[in-house]
């Protein structure tokens, strides 16, 4: 049989180690809820809608990898083939296009309206790939 508990009683229930199985949360749907406590429902499968969380910005840890980049505009990329093929001196910062298959429409559409973001993280993340190979090199 099913228990129906509202939302800071499944939160006091999850951090005092208990199980959500069988519980139905009330009002999930509509209650605000601290972002912290949206991440630990989140976990355990129940997800908050983004409009109900809410989050103190002076509780949110100070990240130097993040919170100290500037962020704004990539400049357009070349194709790949023409960068890796030019003669450009190697401290000249090279940017190259990456193709992607997208298998929904869903992806297509959120792809397009997070383009900026996306360009900043894949170089990111490209960047970071590299330095651990050079790492792991003797």
């Amino acid at each position: 049989m099913n228990k129906e508990i509202n939302v800071d009683s499944a939160i006091e229930l999850q951090k005092s180690g208990g199980n959500l199985d069988q519980i139905i949360i009330s009002g999930l749907a509509t209650s605000k809820v601290k972002m912290i406590d949206a991440l630990l429902l989140a976990k355990n499968g129940c997800v908050v809608p983004d409009g109900n969380i809410v989050y103190d910005d002076d509780q949110i840890q100070y990240d130097p990898d993040f919170d100290d980049v500037t962020w704004g505009r990539p400049v357009p990329f070349k194709k790949l083939k023409q960068s890796l093929e030019t003669d450009e001196p190697v401290n000249e910062v090279a940017e190259v296009v990456v193709k992607l298959q997208l298998k929904n429409a869903g992806m297509r559409q959120w792809l397009a309206k997070n383009e900026d973001q996306i360009n900043l993280v894949v170089s990111g993340l490209l960047e970071s790939m590299y330095k651990a190979d050079k790492l792991a090199k003797p």
